[in-house]
């Protein structure tokens, strides 16, 4: 099966890569088993495992193990560090900096990435998404979110615009707001992570 490169990214091989890249570079200090790099990637355990071996094989990650577990973590050591670092940012950053900063928000009960960034994930083309559209469901702490938003932005460097709706508006999709995004495409935020 031919692999298509990245969307958000076509110095990158496949979105499954350009996903375990963005789990491991947003997080450079933790480590991560195989099955929770196939589950953020969205992808079976063997096909992480092929990822995870690429990478290893050009030093871009280490392994520890325990046992016959493996972990495996970003090699800051590596002289690309900071330029990987900086490709796997501008396109897959918000999907791995998003969980951890909205994580915990008072009376959120879904987050999605919509706009042109899910549509280039999606595989749309366009341009390159210059900011990244945030839709928060629930009864939402807008000033929390706002700060999280803000931390993302940082991170990332480039605006997090974030739009709430609550579950009701969104279940009904009685609005035109709500019917656009809806027929567009989405990218889920995992809360649980």
């Amino acid at each position: 099966m031919k692999v298509s490169p990245a969307q958000l990214s076509p110095l990158l091989r496949s979105d499954t890569q350009g996903l375990i890249l963005a789990q491991l570079y947003m997080n450079p200090d933790d480590g991560y088993s195989l099955s929770e790099l196939a589950r953020f990637a969205k992808t079976s355990v063997p096909t992480a495992m092929r990822e995870v071996e690429k990478l290893l094989d050009a030093r871009w990650v280490t392994e520890r193990q325990f046992g016959r577990a493996r972990l495996i973590q970003v090699n800051r050591q590596h002289a690309l560090f900071e330029a990987v670092r900086q490709i796997v940012t501008f396109s897959f950053g918000p999907v791995a900096l998003l969980p951890a900063a909205l994580y915990g928000i008072d009376g959120l009960e879904h987050a999605f990435i919509f706009g042109a960034w899910a549509a280039r994930l999606k595989r749309e083309l366009g341009p390159d998404p210059h900011e990244v559209d945030v839709l928060l469901v629930g009864y939402v702490n807008r000033i929390e979110a706002s700060r999280a938003a803000a931390k993302v932005e940082g991170a990332l460097g480039r605006g997090v615009n974030v739009q709430f709706v609550s579950s009701t508006e969104w279940q009904r999709a009685e609005s035109d707001f709500v019917r656009s995004i809806q027929a567009r495409p989405l990218v889920e935020v995992d809360l649980d992570a």
